[in-house]
């Protein structure tokens, strides 16, 4: 386990980047890239800053070429189910602890090939921009990481 992390890690040091549009409604950052691996685990980062005066955003998780593309809502302190998309139904979530420091990252369970994509986080506040960051999860197995990272060993 810990060597896979040292794996992600290596492999992630050069590829993360973020960006920031101002000027409109919305601000959007991004993209981020994340790396996973089939059937476990991952986090896709997001959070936005908490102030005392602040209300709790809804937040909508949504996944680039997917029809419906939410696979996570939450508004108004619960998840709602019905827009979601069957694919990521029982393998989404919040880590709830983490709520109230403004941490919306969103887990995904099992992890599948088909997940690799671009999810974009949208925080909606009333009478303010939204906010949208875009994580990109790219998924292999360990024998294609383990690949990837020896051949930029050795091309480096």
């Amino acid at each position: 386990m810990y060597y896979r992390l040292f794996l992600v890690s290596a492999l992630l040091s050069g590829l993360t980047g973020e960006s920031s549009v101002h000027g409109s409604p919305e601000r959007a950052h991004g993209p981020k890239q994340v790396l996973a691996f089939a059937g476990e685990e991952v986090i896709l980062p997001c959070a936005f800053n908490v102030t005392a005066s602040s209300d709790f955003p809804t937040v909508e998780w949504s996944k680039e070429d997917l029809e419906p593309d939410v696979i996570f809502l939450y508004r108004d302190g619960c998840e709602t189910y019905e827009m979601k998309h069957p694919e990521f139904e029982y393998r989404t979530s919040f880590i709830m602890k983490e709520l109230k420091n403004g941490d919306i990252s969103l887990r995904i369970t099992n992890v599948r090939l088909s997940d690799a994509g671009k999810y974009q986080c949208m925080r909606l506040w009333k009478n303010a921009p939204r906010d949208i960051t875009t994580v990109e999860l790219v998924v292999g197995t360990s024998s294609q990481v383990l690949h990837r990272f020896y051949s930029c060993i050795i091309v480096t």
